[in-house]
């Protein structure tokens, strides 16, 4: 019997070696990119990472990663090569263009020619600077929830199948990496969260005030502060029990959310004590809003039954021309907080 290794001409062996240095090189290169991923639980900097690894690797112009949102659309999460208004406006639904239809399928893509592709969503029949591109789904949970797009060969070439099949290697370990990110994020976000309320603990509510005093102090922006506290809350625990007492905390705490602005931060201070971080807000505008937010409190109603009423004191205190120290600025607002308790409570304090 004949070995077929003895049929093989030159340039076969040397076709065989050439491949099995091609693999070994994508085997090193996909056991890097694993290495590299997997060593962040920043879910931002695991997406970082995998377009540039992807871009790097196959060598191309424009890379962008989209991920699904609770409204079930895709939207750019970090781009490489994209104009910004592009990547601030691309809102894509789930079916719609190349994008949506790798969601909706599952599947991965190839396209070497962008502009005979129907599932291309063309305004006033522009022409598209894309000439190929290659797309891989991202999957967390057994469910697809984003794609990873790459567009233009540096070299100018069209993408291959080997090229689609690197990718698609490179998504399915970087899903692994984006779902250990996520779930750390999850849990670091719920110990960031009073349990009881849901806003933000005593904890990250120092962070942020840190930063927001720095900001405050190197742009010469205002930066306002709040701390509120139950009046005679001990009573109304002792009358009503613990769950009504706690359904109160929780009531308050609604009522400063409702009242804030997205980007104020509202958080638990401590038993029935509550503080409000309210960036870009002068002295003027943190006792206009404590005012507002002392009227929302006594006109809620509390108890099993909903008849009884509550009232807060309130210390307020702002960033001045010398802003000072985190901790000066909340002990200044205590301060004020002891006095509108002292003056007979149910009242705010500030300058």
């Amino acid at each position: 019997m004949t070995d077929d290794a003895s049929q093989l001409t030159d340039d076969d062996r040397w076709a065989q070696l050439d491949q099995l240095q091609r693999r070994h090189a994508e085997l090193s290169l996909l056991y890097d990119t694993i290495r590299d991923l997997n060593s962040t639980l920043s879910v931002r900097e695991v997406l970082e990472r995998l377009l540039g690894r992807a871009l790097s690797h196959l060598g191309a112009e424009i890379g962008s990663i989209l991920l699904l949102g609770p409204d079930e659309r895709l939207r750019i999460a970090v781009a490489h090569g994209l104009p910004p208004e592009v990547v601030n406006e691309t809102a894509v639904g789930v079916g719609e263009g190349i994008s949506g239809w790798i969601v909706s399928t599952g599947q991965s893509l190839l396209v070497t020619d962008v502009e005979s592709d129907e599932r291309f969503q063309r305004r006033n029949r522009e022409r598209y600077y894309t000439a190929s591109l290659i797309s891989a789904p991202l999957v967390r949970m057994g469910a697809v929830r984003g794609v990873i797009n790459l567009n233009n060969k540096l070299s100018r070439d069209v993408f291959e199948p080997a090229d689609l099949g690197l990718l698609e290697a490179i998504a399915g370990h970087a899903s692994v990496a984006l779902a250990n990110a996520h779930r750390y994020e999850a849990v670091l976000e719920r110990a960031q969260r009073d349990s009881l309320t849901g806003l933000a603990s005593h904890g990250p509510l120092w962070s942020s005030l840190e930063v927001e005093v720095e900001r405050a102090s190197r742009h010469a922006r205002p930066l306002g502060f709040a701390l509120f506290d139950i009046d005679h809350f001990k009573v109304f625990n002792d009358r009503f029990g613990h769950l009504a007492g706690d359904e109160a905390i929780c009531t308050v705490a609604r009522v400063l959310e409702a009242g804030s602005r997205r980007h104020d931060l509202v958080a638990r201070y401590g038993g029935q004590s509550f503080a409000v971080l309210l960036p870009e807000t002068d002295a003027a505008g943190t006792l206009h809003y404590a005012e507002k937010m002392r009227q929302a409190v006594a006109h809620a109603r509390f108890e099993p039954e909903a008849r009884q009423r509550l009232s807060v004191s309130v210390g307020v205190a702002a960033t001045g021309p010398q802003p000072g120290s985190a901790s000066q600025l909340v002990r200044l607002a205590s301060d004020r907080l002891q006095a509108a308790k002292q003056a007979g409570r149910n009242r705010v304090c500030g300058d």
